[in-house]
C-alpha cells in the first residue's frame, strides 16, 4: 500500500494525545519487540479475536500498531470504525514487520492493553512521539447512487459483533476461529484486488476499508445514511485513477472501483472535507530483546 500525500491547511491542532500527559503511564510488566523476517508465511497480524489476558500481534507493523493504540483504542472500550491516517512518519512503518508480545502485572481490558498500555509501550520502545490534527483534505464521498443500494444485507446470527471489553474466547485445536462481524479479506491477482467483508457498517466500510484497504489516493467519508451490516464484494484495478467527476480515467480498460461500487448501488464522488490525522514527530527503530 502507498502512502497518502496529503496537502491541506490545518484547521485544528490537539496540543496532546491519550497517554502523552504526566502522572502514572499504565504499561506492561513483561514487553517483547522483535523484527518479523519469516515473510509473514502465516499472515500478517489481526482479524481475529485477541488472546485474552495479553497483548501479541506477529507480522504487524508500526503503523497498524499506532493507529490502533492511538485511533482505534484511544478513547475507551467502544472501537472507532474509523482508521486515521498516520502522517510524518519515516517509510519503514509501513514496510517492515514486527512481532509485539506484553504482558500485565494484573488483569487488563483488551480495550486497556491495545490503547493506553499500548501508546506507552510504543513511546518507550520506539520513543515515539506523536500528535493529532484537523485537516480540510481532498476526500472521497460515498453516497447512495440513483436507482437505490443493491448491497447484501448480512444474515443475522453469522457474525458476532467484537466488544473489547469481553472479546470471544480463543477457539480450541482443530476449532475455527469465532467469524467476527467486520472482517475483512483481501487478496490481489494481478492488477485485480479483490475485497470481500462480512458484517460490515458502511462507516467502517468507508473509513477503513475503502480509505486504507482500496489503494485509493485519498480518504473516504460515509454520507451513504444506510444502516446495519452488510457482505459486500468488490474486485477492481486499484490503480484506475478518478477523473474530476468521479469515473475511472483509463476508459474501460479494466473494472474500477468507481465502477465496482456503481454496481452495488453506490457512488464515490472526489471532494473536500475534515480529516482527522496522526502526525508523528519524532520515531526510531527498537533493537530486539
Amino acid at each position: 500500500m502507498r502512502r497518502l500525500r496529503f496537502a491541506g491547511i490545518v484547521v485544528y491542532c490537539a496540543a496532546s494525545l491519550p497517554g502523552q500527559t504526566t502522572g502514572t503511564r499504565p504499561r506492561f510488566e513483561v514487553t517483547s519487540v522483535k523484527r518479523n523476517l519469516s515473510g509473514c508465511l502465516q499472515g500478517r497480524g489481526g482479524g481475529g479475536a485477541p488472546p485474552q489476558g495479553r497483548l501479541s500481534v506477529t507480522c504487524i507493523t508500526v503503523k497498524d500498531l499506532i493507529q490502533a493504540a492511538y485511533g482505534t483504542f484511544a478513547n475507551g472500550p467502544a472501537p472507532d470504525p474509523r482508521l486515521l491516517q498516520v502522517i510524518g512518519a519515516p517509510e519503514w512503518i509501513e514496510s517492515k514487520m514486527f512481532d509485539v508480545n506484553a504482558k500485565p502485572s494484573g488483569e487488563a481490558s483488551v480495550a486497556q492493553m491495545y490503547g493506553p498500555m499500548l501508546q506507552t509501550l510504543l513511546e518507550d520502545r520506539f520513543g515515539l512521539r506523536i500528535h493529532r490534527e484537523t485537516k480540510e483534505l481532498p476526500v472521497y464521498i460515498l453516497t447512495v447512487a440513483p436507482g437505490g443500494s443493491r448491497l447484501t444485507a448480512t444474515t443475522p446470527g453469522t457474525c458476532v459483533r467484537f466488544d473489547p471489553s469481553t472479546p470471544p474466547p480463543q477457539p480450541r485445536a482443530g476449532q475455527a476461529p469465532v467469524a467476527l462481524c467486520g472482517r475483512t479479506s483481501i487478496k490481489r491477482n494481478g492488477q485485480t484486488l479483490t475485497i470481500d467483508a462480512f458484517g460490515i457498517q458502511m462507516a467502517q466500510f468507508a473509513g477503513v476499508t475503502l480509505s486504507i484497504r482500496a489503494e485509493l489516493d485519498r480518504p473516504v467519508i460515509d454520507r451513504t445514511q444506510l444502516n446495519g451490516m452488510f457482505d459486500i464484494h468488490l474486485a477492481f484495478r486499484p490503480d484506475l485513477v478518478a477523473t474530476q467527476d468521479g469515473s475511472a480515467a483509463l476508459g474501460d480498460t479494466g473494472p474500477s472501483i468507481f465502477t465496482a461500487l456503481r454496481e452495488l448501488g453506490l457512488r464515490l464522488s472526489p471532494g473536500k472535507g475534515p480529516v482527522e490525522v496522526l502526525v508523528v514527530d519524532r520515531i526510531s527503530q527498537p533493537s530486539d530483546n
